[in-house]
């Protein structure tokens, strides 16, 4: 599965632009990568300490004040953490 950034990468590669470009391009990929591997690790720091957790009967980790609530999902935490 692509990130954004590497199917944005590809369709700005698809574009007919000149080295001096292409070499910025490259770089700016590389910059962004680096972000990105930045924001999900902060992200899973995040949800690693987010204090409200609970298992399920299988055994899976609810991020959720109990177990009966509708905050579990992860895009829920995702959605507080840009907050």
């Amino acid at each position: 599965m692509k990130t954004a950034v590497e199917w944005y990468n590809e369709e700005i590669n698809k574009l007919n632009v000149g080295n001096d470009a292409r070499v910025f391009i490259a770089k700016l990929f590389e910059l962004a990568k680096e972000m990105e591997k930045d924001q999900m690790v902060k992200f899973a720091e995040f949800v690693a300490t987010y204090s409200d957790k609970n298992r399920n009967v299988y055994g899976q980790i609810l991020h959720a004040k109990s177990k009966y609530d509708g905050a579990e999902r992860t895009i829920d935490l995702l959605e507080e953490y840009y907050k």
